[in-house]
């Protein structure tokens, strides 16, 4: 111990004596300790799901997989009930069945019934649901979810519905959905508070779905139609093989689906619990790989900020060689040295720690875009935090500290204190630094690439031509469709709309031209006599105003037109259908007959010019474009006068006013259709925010290195500098001087980041149907951009050298 205080008390003084050195030490060091302490947050919270349920190994939901490639998280409604009877190995079956087509609800008070618009996550369970996933019950039992017409709230839904009535006296109480479901409060359950993907709010009993008219919500009943909002979930007996249960499941469905083309055939298949938070082919919110390059980032600041504290101790070694020489002729052993820098690198190690945790929370602000929400600062009090802080601690001790401390040891007293600890003119380990100054500069240059690259990408979405107009278009979601009990209000809506001035158009359609998500269906094409059979492909219910609405231009043939009284309805498709159909000439495909995707007969009245269907990620779909008379159509797309932006308000004020006359009870929620499309690509923005903010931090702990190695060079060459102005250097040629070996390893590691950048560019381009162009030119200008912001850096401090009073420099031995 006392050992260890006389060391302290030496780190001090060193510190104090060397006050700009130890400021960009620690300052390097906080950077990259806080950059990895917050991407230890993200990627600890996202392994947090679903580790808090008893025997969660045990648990597995099904999924739906279509062929080869095609999944859906939900599952047809008969496949629960038909798992629970047929199948062995499975202890209990849970049926999870979304609400999300209940738009409000109203509760009685003493005066009146009061509207309740917001509430949580609904959905249908039954009491085997609680088996999996334990709540803890203020109020009830699970039993209750049994009953028909009931429901469960937790304790948060309890106060939004009933606010201020205890939850004994909740119960009992009546809770009215559309004016058309009717269920009583039966049970109160705390609210989850462990990090779930299934986190639900309030549980209606599974019967009030399945029993009453309810499930024709859900669409037609059968093996073949996948409901998303339809899960199920599963626990395996202990000890009984996951295989041997999936092979009774599949067994089940191919039993089922008989009639299905062995191409397209839906099966079921178990999904492990642990593998829903992490798989993005399904419903998963990140993948593990994302987490993992998260995880390399983390690593790669931490070991700038560590390169750029062994390059400093090892520049400044020099300037400790007789302390150490000093030390050994008393007899301090290479040990004891060792342990003495290691316990100053621990010091500024500490330092630097608390200065991170300063940092953390403008960092977690900075990457609030990436961050998910339920992370915030409360986790870093944590243990777990504060083991991984500890670790992080000792690791760059030890990184950072161990070689500057080996250096110094290998000084010969003699040579210390004579100061010859140079040879040739250069330190023994300015080929190590050059190295180590090389590899930061690599480090920032791939950076820098890689996120000018994903800005070009993101730009070239952004404006690309989708071959549709999406400015000047507000959308809105009309419940009819789904609202039951109600009398369809929307053609009425629709022709109301019209009368207002300032509306150019309005369509009403099942989705707009490029949309999140897919329908698919399978149809089939009379030719020839001949009929063909075409699977997979994308589907629109749209109206005749649908095409002047967005735009859409046509290769051949007509608009579609609503005709009820005809007994065959039209159709266009798109190029890409077209050319699926082995078709040069659009004409030639004009009036011939569809059969499937929701239309008996159907015949093609015209060939759509393409237009992207989904996000640029995806190529363009072939599609087909149905005639609706409104009968499906939920959404209303409204195009404003493009010329006139600052009327919108008042429009929007005044459809908003019609709207709430046919739905009093449901929010007026619009927006913009060029908003929606820009929402598409919100996680390669967040991705692009991430990597710019981790650039900046990598050029700013290289350029922290840069500015304390030029200073090291000019502290070291001052007499040097004052004699070069005495015969008449100007302070360009100074400057010049101190700056030259630095450019040239910037130049340097530019030319080794150059195929780093390629490779990792174009691999995240790979990604995308529609992409940018990668030119040379943009690794060119970010080599001139980095050694732009070196050449800034270097001015700083050899500008100070080169102004230097020469007098000053040379009067002093």
């Amino acid at each position: 111990m006392q050992l260890f205080k006389r060391n302290l008390l030496i780190a001090f003084r060193n510190f104090k004596k060397s006050k700009a050195t130890t400021a960009i030490h620690i300052l390097g060091l906080a950077v990259g300790i806080s950059a990895s302490l917050v991407i230890f947050l993200i990627v600890r919270y996202d392994f947090s799901f679903d580790k808090w349920e008893p025997e969660a190994d045990q648990i597995y939901r099904l999924y739906t997989q279509t062929g080869t490639e095609g999944t859906n998280a939900g599952v047809n409604l008969l496949a629960p009930d038909a798992i629970r009877q047929n199948v062995t190995g499975i202890s209990h079956v849970a049926q999870v069945c979304a609400a999300d087509f209940l738009n409000y609800a109203k509760v009685q008070t003493k005066a009146d019934w009061k509207t309740v618009s917001d509430w949580g996550a609904t959905v249908f369970v039954d009491a085997n649901y609680f088996n999996l996933f334990p709540y803890q019950w203020l109020a009830g039992s699970p039993g209750v979810l049994n009953e028909l017409n009931t429901i469960v709230l937790s304790t948060s839904e309890a106060g939004k519905f009933f606010p201020g009535v205890n939850y004994n006296e909740v119960v009992g109480k009546v809770i009215s959905f559309d004016d058309s479901v009717n269920v009583t409060v039966r049970g109160i359950v705390q609210d989850q508070k462990q990090h779930t993907d299934f986190k639900f709010d309030n549980f209606i009993s599974l019967s009030t779905f399945t029993k009453t008219p309810l499930i024709n919500s859900y669409g037609t009943i059968s093996w073949s139609s996948v409901n998303g909002y339809a899960q199920c979930l599963v626990r395996l007996v202990p000890g009984v093989n996951p295989q041997k249960v999936g092979k009774q499941i599949k067994d089940l469905y191919l039993a089922n689906t008989k009639d299905q083309k062995a191409k397209w055939r839906q099966l079921g298949v178990l999904q492990p619990l642990s593998d829903v938070h992490f798989n993005m082919k399904i419903d998963g919110r990140v993948s593990k790989s994302s987490l993992l390059n998260l995880g390399v980032l983390a690593l790669l600041l931490l070991l700038l900020a560590a390169i750029n504290f062994i390059n400093l101790s090892t520049a400044q070694s020099t300037l400790r060689a007789r302390e150490i020489g000093v030390r050994k002729s008393f007899g301090s052993s290479n040990k004891k040295i060792i342990y003495q820098f290691l316990t100053e690198t621990f010091v500024l190690t500490v330092l630097a720690t608390v200065l991170a945790l300063l940092l953390a929370p403008f960092l977690l602000h900075v990457f609030k875009g990436f961050v998910p929400d339920g992370l915030n600062m409360k986790d870093m009090l944590n243990p777990v935090v504060l083991l991984f802080l500890m670790m992080t601690i000792i690791l760059v001790t030890f990184l950072a500290g161990l070689y500057p401390a080996f250096v110094l040891t290998q000084f010969k007293p003699v040579e210390a204190l004579k100061n010859q600890t140079t040879k040739n003119g250069k330190t023994r380990n300015a080929t190590l630094r050059q190295v180590l100054t090389v590899s930061q500069f690599v480090i920032a240059q791939i950076f820098l690439i890689v996120v000018v690259v994903i800005g070009k990408q993101i730009h070239f979405m952004m404006n690309k031509d989708l071959g549709f107009r999406k400015d000047a278009i507000i959308s809105f979601y009309i419940p009819d469709g789904f609202t039951l009990g109600n009398k369809s209000h929307k053609s009425v809506l629709l022709n109301d709309l019209r009368q207002v001035n300032g509306i150019q158009d309005i369509s009403i359609s099942t989705g707009m031209p490029t949309r999140n998500g897919w329908n698919t269906t399978s149809v089939d094409i009379v030719r020839n006599g001949k009929k063909e059979n075409f699977d997979n492909i994308h589907t629109r219910s749209v109206d005749d105003r649908y095409l002047p609405v967005f735009d859409l231009k046509l290769l051949a043939g007509k608009n579609i037109q609503v005709d009820t009284s005809s007994r065959m309805g039209q159709v266009m498709i798109n190029e890409t259908f077209m050319h699926q159909l082995n078709v040069k000439d659009p004409n030639q495909i004009i009036g011939q007959y569809m059969f499937g995707g929701g239309a008996d007969t159907a015949v093609i009245v015209g060939v759509l010019k393409d237009f992207t269907t989904q996000n640029l990620h995806f190529a363009i779909s072939p599609t087909v474009v149905f005639a609706d008379n409104h009968s499906y159509g939920y959404m209303m797309s409204i195009l404003l006068d493009q010329k006139r932006p600052d009327s919108w308000p008042g429009i929007i004020a005044t459809v908003e006013k019609k709207y709430k006359t046919f739905y009093p009870n449901i929010d007026f929620n619009y927006s913009f259709y060029d908003e929606s499309l820009e929402k598409l690509y919100n996680a390669d923005q967040r991705l692009s925010t991430l990597l710019m903010w981790a650039t900046g931090l990598a050029i700013f702990i290289s350029c922290l290195g840069l500015l304390g190695l030029v200073s090291f060079m000019a502290n070291q060459r001052t007499k040097e500098i004052g004699i070069r102005k005495v015969l008449g250097a100007s302070v360009g040629s100074i400057i010049g001087l101190l700056s030259r070996s630095m450019v040239k390893l910037v130049l340097l590691a530019a030319v080794i980041a150059f195929p780093f950048a390629w490779y990792f560019s174009n691999k995240w381009l790979r990604d995308f149907a529609f992409r940018t162009k990668v030119g040379w030119s943009i690794f060119f200008i970010c080599a001139a951009g980095m050694l732009l912001i070196a050449l800034m850096v270097l001015c700083l401090r050899t500008l100070k050298a080169a102004r230097a009073n020469p007098v000053q420099s040379l009067r002093d031995e």
